[in-house]
């Protein structure tokens, strides 16, 4: 079963949403992209909160997904983590990180 690790992330507060993304999308994603192990990785830019409309609580997301929990302790245990992670720091903002067991329920009805 794959393995992801979903990043809900808010911008620091000194960048516009633009700059963010543009950053996320390149340099950051440029550092991300070369973990080993990784399978899929995918990232969107929020567009609307449906929750918070008038001031989007987030400003995009991140689901990086590997092989099993294996390949994922192998990535995280990695030089490449250290150096895509290291980008991070002190950038401020706020950032939830969960890892999740992902079942593809497309593929379930389709082959059932």
């Amino acid at each position: 079963m794959s393995v992801s690790m979903v990043v809900l992330a808010s911008r620091p507060t000194d960048w516009t949403h633009e700059q963010f993304t543009i950053w996320w999308r390149g340099p950051h994603a440029d550092a991300a992209r070369v973990l080993p192990g990784l399978t899929a990785y995918r990232h969107g830019a929020v567009t609307k909160d449906y929750d918070n409309p008038e001031a989007p609580a987030w400003d995009g997301h991140a689901v990086l997904t590997f092989a099993d929990q294996a390949a994922l302790d192998t990535a995280f245990s990695s030089p490449e983590w250290k150096a895509a992670t290291a980008q991070t720091r002190g950038m401020g903002g706020r950032r939830i990180i969960l890892i999740t067991e992902e079942v593809d329920l497309l593929a379930e009805t389709s082959n059932g």
